[in-house]
């Protein structure tokens, strides 16, 4: 006797994974092409431990610098759920909206998402100011195909890399395409039975393939970064691999990832750029005798063309 189709059980099944697939291709084209160089800056601590490990931190975003950069992602998503609720007029559209309003509030229950951050530009007067006021500053230019997640058992974003979106329009542009295909989806389900509940539960497993954009939002004041991002997921709770170290009063949560894909455990360093206010001559030797005695060869040595004090 042949098995019943997986689809025929569950019709609303590959619908979902068309708005998944849809919303997947769009962030695609909006990431654009990938940068030759991906600069990390860091200062001089940060610099031996990367060169020394052949990994990178990549911090808890609920810990991050800019304390409101995920309630910037979440007013975003909240005011467009809100507007796919006053076009809802079906009651399953309705019920739908609800759920996933009411599963934003669950903060705490969602997945930890770290993330390493990475500019396009190498020479950044701001990124100076905040590593380099003593001359210890770095940015370390890598190769990004050659960066990848590492390897892993807990489900990843479909893109590690990702470019951070800047523009509030286009911003509520991803959020607004996926949430109409939400509700185009859930015409014709009824607000309550099996078909919903099932329904709902395959929602939720879409959603979440596609939350990690949302981490890639952040405020326009911030577009002078140029910020790219390799983010890895752990489930919520899990702590495998997380480390901690001091900030701002607090112990934030870190992990290592070796994300190079070198047999040798070497990250693809391609060029550093050592920031301004420091000896060129020693900082070139310095770097040049770190390198080497880490492996890397062929890197480039670069100096700041920033004046630190402009």
């Amino acid at each position: 006797m042949a098995k019943p189709d997986p689809d025929e059980l569950d019709p609303l099944g590959p619908a979902l994974r068309g708005v998944v697939s849809d919303a997947q291709e769009q962030w695609d084209r909006i990431q654009g092409d990938t940068p030759e160089l991906l600069y990390h800056y860091t200062d001089v601590a940060g610099l031996i431990g990367i060169c020394s490990s052949g990994s990178m931190r990549a911090t808890n975003l609920r810990f991050m610098n800019d304390a409101k950069e995920l309630d910037h992602a979440w007013r975003l998503m909240h005011e467009v759920l809100a507007r796919a609720r006053e076009k809802a007029e079906q009651p399953g559209q309705i019920s739908v909206v609800d759920a996933i309003e009411a599963d934003l509030q669950s903060w705490d229950e969602y997945p930890d998402f770290y993330s390493a951050s990475f500019s396009a530009d190498g020479d950044l007067l701001s990124q100076w100011r905040g590593y380099g006021s003593s001359g210890g500053g770095y940015a370390i230019g890598f190769d990004p195909s050659e960066l990848a997640c590492p390897s892993t058992p807990y489900p990843q974003p479909d893109r590690f890399l990702s470019r951070v979106i800047y523009d509030e329009a286009r911003q509520v542009e991803i959020l607004s395409g996926v949430a109409d295909a939400m509700l185009d989806l859930f015409k014709d389900v009824a607000a309550a039975g099996p078909e919903m509940t099932k329904a709902r539960g395959r929602v939720f497993s879409a959603l979440g393939e596609v939350a990690g954009y949302v981490f890639s939002f952040k405020d326009p004041a911030w577009a002078e970064e140029n910020e790219w991002r390799a983010v890895y997921v752990l489930p919520n709770g899990e702590l495998d691999g997380v480390q901690f170290r001091p900030g701002g009063g607090i112990a934030v949560p870190f992990m290592s990832l070796a994300m190079g894909t070198d047999p040798d455990g070497r990250l693809p360093i391609r060029r550093i750029v050592q920031g301004p206010a420091v000896d060129p001559e020693m900082a070139a030797k310095s770097l040049e005798l770190l390198l080497a005695g880490n492996g890397y060869r062929d890197v480039e040595i670069a100096f700041s063309a920033v004046p630190l004090r402009g």
